[in-house]
């Protein structure tokens, strides 16, 4: 390789460039100045997008907005192979990427990452099969899992790589427009991460809608009369209490609007009764919110897209979802009415 004649080589194998002796290299005035106007246009981007990882309030950034970030200082990056590693007897990928200055092809930065088979979401996944189902149709039956195909696990490899490329350069820049600076693919798996927006803008990132208790965001949805979201314990399964995030005057739960009444000829169950049916089928589960709920396929659809109710275990938790949304709030159980009115005569005597 040609050297530049202006390049020295010394001991040790680095190379110096004549200029200015070590110290203040560019005016720190004229440097902040573009990196406000940097952060100021990466503000505007972030703030249009129709979801966001965000954690603790926080807003992250994905691969696509570090790539954006880099575009505005002439970088990108080369990613390499993913590989296969092992590390402390776990399997996984690993991936290195260069950051590139791309008006020159400079190589200035460099990052690996990796991805690995310990990681709850990287090890195995769902299988299902397609099969004649009890109403006659063909239905997605759970059949068991199966493992994560490794190219699966190279590609987040050498996306994890390439954003930590951007982040070791430019995290200065992320911070100093209020984000923080991890890229979103190495904690959008941890709990307490997740998606928010629901496929609308939601503005520019903040903590509006956010439950400091159960850390997690409320929304609102269907005939919601305000934010919540459904409790789950430590484990991650519903238990089948909301939190609300406003309360009443008299500090209750808000109720949602008026459902309708059950189907006739049904009896009107009472949330905790609601909350606790099984279905042994998909049928029974529709069946049960026409009959309990009022409302229809396609609105039980809408609403627990992200669920898969040939599982029966999804399935359980697509029905707290729906009775979360669509049946009264708080109605107090002839027991607890009971407690409220204190004991009958027939009781006292």
């Amino acid at each position: 390789m040609t050297m530049p004649k202006d390049v020295t080589i010394i001991p040790g194998g680095a190379m110096t460039l004549p200029g200015k002796a070590a110290g203040i290299v560019a005016s720190p005035i004229e440097l902040l100045e573009e990196a406000r106007i940097a952060a100021r246009c990466l503000k505007d981007v972030l703030a249009q997008k129709t979801d966001k990882v965000m954690m603790n309030g926080q807003q992250y950034l994905e691969f696509e907005d570090w790539q954006t970030l880099g575009q505005f200082y002439g970088y990108a990056v080369q990613t390499r192979d993913a590989v296969e590693c092992m590390v402390a007897g776990v399997t996984g990928a690993k991936a290195e990427a260069d950051l590139v200055e791309f008006r020159t092809g400079l190589v200035v930065g460099h990052a690996e990452a990796y991805c690995m088979r310990d990681e709850d979401k990287w090890n195995t996944r769902a299988k299902y099969e397609w099969r004649e189902g009890q109403s006659g149709r063909r239905e997605k039956f759970h059949v068991g899992d199966e493992p994560v195909p490794w190219f699966q696990l190279a590609s987040m490899a050498q996306t994890r790589a390439g954003a930590k490329a951007f982040r070791n350069r430019l995290s200065w820049i992320v911070v100093l427009a209020g984000y923080k600076a991890t890229p979103a693919e190495e904690i959008q798996d941890m709990p307490g991460a997740e998606r928010v927006g629901n496929g609308k803008p939601t503005g520019a990132p903040s903590a509006e809608h956010w439950c400091k208790d159960h850390n997690t965001a409320f929304f609102k949805r269907g005939k919601m009369s305000s934010y919540g979201h459904p409790v789950k314990d430590e484990q991650g399964n519903d238990t089948g209490n909301w939190c609300w995030e406003h309360t009443t005057a008299k500090g209750e739960a808000p109720k949602t609007t008026a459902t309708k009444a059950p189907a006739k000829g049904k009896a009107k169950l009472t949330p905790a009764e609601l909350t606790a049916l099984k279905f042994a089928n998909v049928g029974e589960f529709y069946q049960a919110a026409v009959d309990h709920l009022n409302i229809s396929k396609s609105t039980v659809d809408a609403e627990i897209s992200m669920y898969d109710i040939t599982n029966p275990g999804q399935r359980e938790k697509a029905w707290l979802i729906i009775c979360g949304v669509y049946a009264p709030q708080n109605t107090p159980t002839e027991e607890a009415k009971a407690k409220v009115a204190g004991p009958t005569t027939e009781q006292t005597t």
